[in-house]
């Protein structure tokens, strides 16, 4: 039951991450715009999930392309 706890926390640190990063995006930003000036209320909820069943072996975790080109323009160095 621990291992909920955990990931219940670090999910909702992760939310915050990239709501904030969505915030700061230009894409997003001229969402908002168009939005305002078509005066047009649109619910846009961006939720990370996990699933799955306790791991047999080490998970090995490794970064894609696309993964590490997300990173950078978010302004997220690895």
């Amino acid at each position: 039951m621990e291992i909920e706890k955990k990931l219940a926390k670090h999910l909702k640190k992760l939310n915050k991450a990239i709501q904030k990063v969505v915030a700061k995006s230009p894409d997003f930003g001229e969402l908002r715009k168009l939005l305002r000036e078509e005066q047009v209320e649109l619910a846009i909820y961006v939720v990370p999930l996990i699933g799955g069943k306790p791991a047999t072996e080490d998970l090995r975790f490794e970064l894609t392309e696309s993964d590490k080109s997300f990173l950078k323009k978010a302004g997220i160095r690895f």
